[in-house]
């Protein structure tokens, strides 16, 4: 459809408000469920009897989930009925997460993490869909936006709420009210969809050739491989934290453990200041400083003691979304004609990858050699992100 459709919704009007409630309520849900055994991983490990690498696996599997289903899925939500799909696969997700809540074991807790991740790698794709097709196309950016912030916002809830939570009842019970909470949002979203709220239905598509040629980009590879890398080592950090303040040095409750990942407000004002930070800066400069702050933040981590690993993980937290923007930004703008949806869920894929990376050995880390373990890890994921970024200077555009 073009911008002069009269089917597409015009900012300001009821449809478009209703349209930005749903996928807000979207991306809220996708992260409620995504996260929530992250500030729960101390009460897992003691239920189940198993380690902090095993546990720090209900973590990765979900991740994993969605790195795998990204791609294909993304395909496949792109051929029609995409606010049905993306309602139903909510439903679906929340369901896995109550059974997530009723496994009697790690490895059955586990697959059911695997199976929520793939149900919910569908619903990003839906409802970035629905806004290229269903909006006017000066409208889409800022609709975005209101996506994103429900991210945000479902991010944050996800960490702090079990735990608050799980001191009244338990964490199977904090799991399960995040997945009614998941069930609601669905809810929300049949609720809010508008007249002729479906796109467009398009033919199923393999994605395989787009797939291919965003490949190709060397520009588009280095950037999937910098979001990779620095999610990785962030992951990893908020992924073994809860050990550490809830263990006997520290000696928090789950309540007040869980407060830690308020730190990731301080990330909203950088990542908004991205664009100028890389104007004044430089692309590759910025990346390397975000690289830097997440390295060097694990190290001032180090010391046993609470007041360090806040200060650690807020130089952390306020910078790594700068290489992260950027990093994504830098897909969208090389990605070839007609593959932008691709291009942007091939670099999820490679993020949640290394977000699954850092969840699973930065808690196999820290169980066998503690905090200084999954430093050194974290320190050759940003180096790693770091060669990358010189690898993208060579094939960005001349100023």
């Amino acid at each position: 459809m073009s911008p002069a459709d009269p089917a597409l919704i015009a900012p300001g009007t009821p449809a478009y408000r209703r349209l930005l409630g749903a996928v807000f309520l979207a991306g809220f849900a996708v992260f409620l469920v995504m996260y929530d055994t992250q500030g729960l991983l101390q009460q897992i490990s003691a239920d189940l009897g198993t380690g902090e690498a095993l546990a720090g696996w209900t973590v990765a599997g979900t991740t994993l989930g969605m790195a795998v289903g990204m791609v294909p899925l993304s395909a496949t939500a792109l051929s029609r009925g995409l606010f049905t799909r993306m309602r139903a696969f909510l439903v679906l997700a929340a369901l896995a997460g109550l059974l997530v809540a009723a496994m009697p074991s790690i490895g059955t807790l586990v697959a059911a993490r695997v199976l929520q991740g793939v149900l919910i790698s569908l619903v990003p794709a839906s409802a970035l869909a629905l806004l290229g097709s269903r909006i006017e196309r000066s409208a889409v950016t800022s609709a975005t936006g209101v996506y994103l912030a429900g991210n945000t916002v479902g991010g944050l809830f996800s960490r702090v709420g079990p735990g608050l939570i799980a001191e009244l009842a338990d964490g199977r019970s904090a799991i399960g009210v995040m997945s009614m909470l998941c069930l609601l949002c669905a809810a929300g979203v049949a609720l809010l969809r508008p007249p002729g709220g479906e796109a467009v239905a398009l033919p199923p598509r393999s994605p395989v050739p787009a797939v291919r040629a965003v490949l190709a980009r060397p520009r588009i590879l280095a950037a999937c491989v910098i979001g990779a890398m620095l999610m990785a080592a962030f992951n990893s950090a908020y992924t073994v934290v809860g050990f550490r303040l809830h263990g006997p040095g520290i000696g928090w409750g789950p309540g007040a453990a869980n407060l830690v990942f308020l730190l990731y407000l301080l990330g909203t004002l950088p990542s908004a200041r991205t664009g100028s930070i890389a104007a004044r800066i430089g692309e590759v400069p910025a990346v390397l400083l975000s690289a830097l702050a997440v390295a060097v933040g694990f190290w001032i981590a180090l010391p046993e003691h609470p007041l360090a690993i806040i200060a650690g993980l807020a130089l952390m937290t306020a910078l790594f979304f700068v290489g992260h923007v950027i990093a994504s930004a830098s897909v969208s703008g090389a990605a070839p004609p007609g593959t932008g949806a691709t291009a942007s869920a091939v670099y999820l894929a490679f993020y949640y990858a290394g977000a699954t990376a850092g969840s699973a050995l930065g808690s196999l880390g820290f169980q066998h050699a503690g905090w200084a373990a999954t430093a050194s890890l974290a320190t050759v994921w940003t180096l790693a992100a770091g060669a990358a970024a010189l690898l993208l200077r060579r094939h960005l555009p001349a100023p």
